[in-house]
């Protein structure tokens, strides 16, 4: 096996060796950048790879679970600035009503996404 996860977004980081043949990792979308310059580090980084290999399968799951968590997170995100935005152009003298009522109902959806993820954290402990 010639690939660990990334440890932020769980992608498959393929092994790369560099000109001096030590091994490094690179994660393009989150820019992140791995490199084992130590004999040491080398050779913990083949046990660590041999293990990842026997393991595959708990890999994969968790990689499964740390994209759920990443998309809930990223739906709150969003929810959280149309509130925002919503609430800015309610009025306050004369409130719009339907902005009033997507206001709410997007708090809801948020009540419900927090719900989604304190579930999938649960999972993760068992």
């Amino acid at each position: 096996m010639s690939f660990l996860p990334c440890f932020l977004c769980g992608r498959r980081l393929e092994k790369r060796t560099s000109k001096t043949g030590k091994p490094y990792f690179v994660c393009d979308p989150g820019g992140i950048q791995i490199f084992v310059r130590r004999q040491d580090g080398i050779e913990r980084l083949e046990e660590f790879m041999c293990a990842v290999e026997k393991n595959a399968i708990p890999f994969e799951q968790h990689a499964h679970r740390l994209f759920e968590i990443q998309a809930i997170l990223s739906e709150i995100r969003g929810i959280k600035g149309e509130i925002e935005k919503l609430e800015s152009e309610i009025g306050i003298f004369f409130p719009d009503q339907d902005k009033t009522r997507a206001s709410n109902s997007l708090k809801t959806r948020l009540e419900t996404l927090h719900g989604e993820l304190k579930e999938l954290a649960e999972k993760s402990t068992r």
